[in-house]
């Protein structure tokens, strides 16, 4: 069988979560560089995840509110 070290299964983390993390990073506008952080042993995944946690994201437009339709009214002889 093959024994993966914690140094090896870390790294294989790190490749497999740089996708999706420079993919977030350009979405939010930041610089898709800084997922690179997450190469930095241990401390590197917790500056990502502060980063996306309490920085600043783009907002959204308001959605349209719904059109209501008009009520038919009902007018007895």
């Amino acid at each position: 069988m093959i024994e993966i070290g914690p140094g090896l299964g870390m790294l294989l983390f790190d490749v497999l979560a740089l996708w999706p993390l420079i993919r977030i990073f350009r979405r939010v506008g930041r610089s898709p560089y800084l997922a690179l952080l997450v190469f930095v042993p241990v401390i590197g995944l917790v500056l990502v995840i502060l980063a996306l946690g309490f920085g600043r994201w783009p907002r959204l437009p308001p959605l349209p509110k719904p059109q209501r339709k008009a009520r038919r009214v009902v007018v007895s002889p």
